[in-house]
């Protein structure tokens, strides 16, 4: 594994360079970091690590993050916006870094995945500490396929490059996020702009699971606080929270 200062030549801010710590193999960095915290840890805190063998996603489901093939960093920090507007920023910042290290494009998938190719390949997870007024974020991405073979999850998978480099990437993409996202946070007002260019499925046809009963219509757009614009036969839904899925047409 790479050491902490690894990330530093992309990495602007000096609170942040000093708050980053770097593991092999860990169970998850969000629960690592939110133990931490929860005990009076300081904030802020980065920890990225080389694999995960209990890592999370939303819903409490399984976040497969097998050993030297992806990027599976958490920051803990306080928020200084609207909660709702992190898991938007993160979106953006590292689709903003991803373009930026290796020149791929990625669409941000509502609400916290990104596609390339419409394929899935990467995941983020903001944890609320109301106690601490703190938020853990959780970024995993799939950089390489796994020496293991295929991940499990149930929607499509790829990963953002097709065999692991001559250099790990790694650090750049970690400090290059982490820079795009710091950026979003002192600007608050461009996260949704953004955003809305990043989108993936706007004008397709969804349904959407996780709320109180099943809806079904067309992605019009986005609200300044992240909500889903859903145009339906009864007009148009704000959707807060939720699992969407292209409709499937014959």
């Amino acid at each position: 594994m790479f050491e902490p200062d690894a990330l530093n030549p992309w990495l602007d801010d000096p609170r942040l360079r000093a708050a980053v710590t770097t593991a092999g193999t860990v169970t998850s960095t969000n629960v690592i970091l939110k133990k931490s915290v929860q005990n009076g840890g300081p904030l802020p805190q980065i920890l990225v690590a080389d694999q995960q063998t209990a890592g999370v996603g939303r819903h409490g489901k399984h976040f497969a993050s097998p050993a030297d093939a992806g990027l599976y960093i958490s920051y803990a920090f306080h928020p200084q916006i609207n909660r709702a507007l992190i898991t938007p920023a993160a979106g953006v910042a590292l689709q903003q870094a991803i373009a930026d290290q290796f020149g791929i494009s990625t669409q941000i998938k509502w609400v916290n995945d990104l596609q390339k190719a419409g394929k899935k390949v990467a995941g983020i997870l903001a944890e609320a500490l109301l106690e601490q007024n703190a938020v853990i974020l959780g970024t995993g991405v799939d950089l390489f396929p796994a020496a293991s073979g295929p991940l499990p999850n149930d929607q499509p998978m790829t990963t953002i490059l097709r065999e692991v480099p001559a250099n790990d990437p790694r650090p750049e993409l970690a400090g290059r996020y982490l820079t795009h996202l710091m950026r979003l946070f002192a600007n608050p007002e461009t996260i949704m702009p953004a955003y809305r260019k990043r989108a993936a499925w706007v004008g397709r046809r969804i349904t959407v699971s996780g709320t109180q009963n099943p809806l079904t219509g067309t992605i019009s757009g986005f609200d300044d606080n992240g909500a889903l614009l859903l145009k339906t036969d009864l007009g148009t839904l704000v959707v807060s929270s939720g699992t969407i899925r292209l409709v499937e047409t014959v």
